[in-house]
């Protein structure tokens, strides 16, 4: 008597069956996405940098004579001075102020939701247009004039023109822009404290500025980190307002030439594409050794806590 063997089922095989291999699958066109459109011109950048370039000739390597020349650049020592007092104006007393309208809108009261629609309203025009709008506020005897001269007894302020003025007015227009969007942030992060804390304070007898300082700003650690960390890098990247607002897109006497539009004149109006390269290099470079060391702070001072 024969024994009829009944067909066995035929199992997957092993890279099929594990739930990792599917997980890659379906995360590599976006990782494809990002290799063409974001990893491929960065490594083009570097390369770039490394050539002598004008858009006319192919690239010719010429090592590191660009970052040299860079160096030893004038406009470019300048324009590192200019960032660097960009950031800290619109940085920390940002970081400041929208903590503040954060707290604020944190509590219950008529009209809120109402009035944080207004806060907030700045984050809807794109840049452009809010650089435009400004363009007319400023005016010699605009608006922002019309407003402030009275107290000083003035009837003409030269806001986008005046060497010691135009950089404060950059800084005045970027935070009203940026400051909305991380009042947003400080929010979400106020409102992920259970309440529980608030109560425990309450009963010990705790005012509200106990509680701030000692409860919700040590809470507060990752999304502070969160918010330096994007506002810097924003600000290091500053281009729009000092291309639109700014005479002669970066004046007057280059007090308003960041980084970025250093970057835009060395490519597009010069035609020194290696030079812009290692400017936008060195950029890179900056960016990446501020967030890096605001995450090893930030991961450092977790550990302490715990």
């Amino acid at each position: 008597m024969s024994v009829v063997s009944l067909p066995t089922k035929r199992r997957l095989p092993t890279y099929l069956r594990n739930r990792n291999y599917w997980g890659l699958a379906f995360v590599l066109p976006t990782v494809l996405f990002f290799a063409i459109f974001y990893i491929f011109p960065i490594l083009s950048g570097f390369y770039l940098s490394l050539t002598d370039f004008n858009l006319l000739r192919p690239p010719r390597f010429v090592g590191l004579e660009n970052f040299g020349r860079l160096f030893s650049d004038r406009l470019f020592q300048r324009s590192v001075m200019v960032t660097l007092q960009f950031v800290i104006g619109t940085t920390v007393p940002v970081w400041i102020f929208s903590l503040l309208a954060a707290k604020l809108f944190f509590q219950r009261f008529p009209g809120r939701e109402f009035l944080k629609l207004v806060f907030i309203s700045p984050l809807m025009p794109s840049l452009v247009v809010v650089s435009l709008v400004w363009r007319v506020l400023f005016h010699p005897i605009g608006p922002m004039t019309s407003f402030v001269g009275p107290f000083f007894g003035v009837g003409e302020i030269r806001w986008l023109t005046d060497v010691q003025l135009s950089p404060i007015t950059m800084i005045l227009a970027h935070s009203w822009t940026t400051a909305p969007f991380y009042m947003l942030i400080w929010l979400a992060g106020l409102t992920g404290i259970p309440q529980e804390y608030r109560d425990a304070a309450r009963v010990d007898g705790a005012n509200a500025l106990q509680f701030f300082i000692r409860i919700e700003l040590p809470l507060l650690r990752p999304t502070a980190v969160f918010v330096a960390a994007i506002s810097i890098i924003n600000a290091f990247q500053a281009f729009t307002l000092q291309y639109i607002l700014s005479p002669n897109q970066g004046g007057p006497v280059d007090v308003n030439t960041t980084l970025g539009l250093l970057i835009w004149k060395q490519g597009f109006q010069w035609y020194r594409m290696g030079d812009a390269a290692a400017t936008s290099v060195v950029l890179f470079c900056m960016i990446m050794l501020v967030t890096v060391l605001q995450l090893a702070w930030g991961r450092s001072r977790d550990h302490s806590l715990t």
